[in-house]
């Protein structure tokens, strides 16, 4: 892939030159963009252990995130006439059920 890119470069500076190019010139070129080609080939594979240690990451969780959490139900603590404790349960954030409640 980079020797592919590096002959699109090299076709299309040698098409701006109109006159002869000089040999230490074309050179020179080709060294610069060899060195380009390399840096970019280790920013790709950098790239790719990123994405590769996202991915992993990504797998090892698990389905549900902790703040998913289903809904704890809590007793009533409110009290009948009889005396018993009530049946029902208590409304979210709360330790009364919607009867009880409006008497505290």
């Amino acid at each position: 892939m980079r020797f592919l890119c590096l002959l699109v470069v090299l076709v299309c500076a040698a098409a701006q030159q109109t006159d002869k190019p000089d040999k230490l010139a074309m050179r020179k070129q080709i060294a610069e963009m060899k060195v380009k080609a390399f840096e970019m080939q280790t920013q790709i594979e950098l790239l790719e252990k990123q994405l590769h240690d996202v991915e992993e990451a990504e797998a090892n969780q698990p389905l549900v995130t902790p703040a998913v959490k289903a809904a704890v139900k809590v007793r009533c603590q409110g009290h009948t006439r009889d005396g018993k404790r009530c049946a029902r349960n208590a409304e979210a954030g709360s330790r009364f059920c919607w009867q009880h409640k409006s008497k505290r």
